[in-house]
């Protein structure tokens, strides 16, 4: 039971890494995924949204309704999963905890009665498999009426988004580049007129407003404070977090579209490769995205 414990723990990184990179080899950006409605994978009982890494892996299901659930669950219900269905797996955090001295493991109860300088505490990523209720027979499904959008034109929806984010950076269209300066935190853009359509002048910038979020006076991202050199490790741990942030808000605004959607082979290739020598850049991207989405929309509607 130990070795199989320790094997699961080692490969859960790459298990959900290898997931994503079948779906980016085919094609697929999950993290460019449009969810209907506005709705964002949820467990059905406890109708609790994912956040973080998993949110993504859920969208790889491309089911009509964002709906999932344990086997146990399923047949808490009086339902089973349909013969041959493949769940998709939700990561969570598991801890250890060890005595700082003798360096022996201690059961959770016995940690919790120790002061914490005596303890060590080791975090490990563990994993349950969800399905999606479309793969649940023998369930009468009772679907509420969800959505994070609210009646408001997608356009008026990313100025809500800029108006209400807290501390927010000065915007200035001084040349014609897209960048954050973090030392005078201010986000310089190409006029709305140079782009395509309004949909891609907001879409850069709610990129632009991810790497922000890295501010010493908001998130204190070390990605951000700290000066990275093009091409290394952390600015591309910071780019993958301002795209998968930026997603997020894309469909949050309900700017999302097919010509946002698509991807050149150039782009994939590049996080395929980058995928393949780091496994644990997604789920660590993933989980920034998440805080600095959090950040940006603390006083909006959600």
């Amino acid at each position: 039971m130990k070795t199989i414990a320790r094997k699961q723990r080692k490969d859960v990184y790459q298990m959900v890494t290898d997931l994503i990179i079948e779906k980016l080899e085919n094609g697929i950006v999950p993290w460019r995924q449009v969810w209907e409605g506005g709705e964002i994978p949820a467990n059905y009982l406890t109708r609790k949204c994912y956040s973080g890494i998993n949110m993504w892996i859920l969208l790889l299901a491309q089911c009509r309704r964002p709906y999932f659930m344990t086997f146990k669950q399923a047949q808490s219900l009086g339902g089973s999963i349909r013969k041959g269905s493949k769940g998709l797996p939700v990561c969570y955090w598991g801890f250890s905890y060890y005595d700082k001295k003798s360096g022996r493991k201690l059961m959770d109860e016995e940690a919790k009665k120790m002061h914490s300088s005596k303890i060590r505490k080791v975090g490990f990523l563990k994993y349950y498999t969800v399905f999606n209720i479309e793969y649940v027979e023998g369930v009468d499904f009772e679907i509420p009426e969800t959505g994070i959008l609210e009646k408001i034109e997608p356009i008026e929806r990313c100025e809500q988004i800029l108006r209400e984010m807290i501390n927010p950076p000065r915007i200035v269209h001084n040349i014609p580049e897209a960048f954050y300066a973090p030392v005078s935190d201010y986000i310089n853009m190409p006029k709305m007129k140079s782009f395509e359509s309004a949909g891609f002048y907001y879409s850069v910038l709610f990129h632009e407003l991810v790497h922000c979020t890295g501010h010493q006076d908001r998130l204190n991202r070390k990605e951000i404070i700290e000066y990275n050199e093009f091409g290394s490790d952390a600015y591309s741990r910071e780019e993958l977090t301002a795209e998968m942030g930026a997603s997020f808000l894309c469909n949050y605004a309900g700017i999302m579209d097919d010509r946002l959607l698509d991807n050149s082979a150039a782009y994939i290739k590049i996080w395929l490769d980058r995928l393949k020598s780091d496994k644990k850049l997604l789920i660590e991207a993933a989980s920034k995205a998440q805080k600095a989405v959090e950040y940006i929309l603390t006083s909006c509607p959600f």
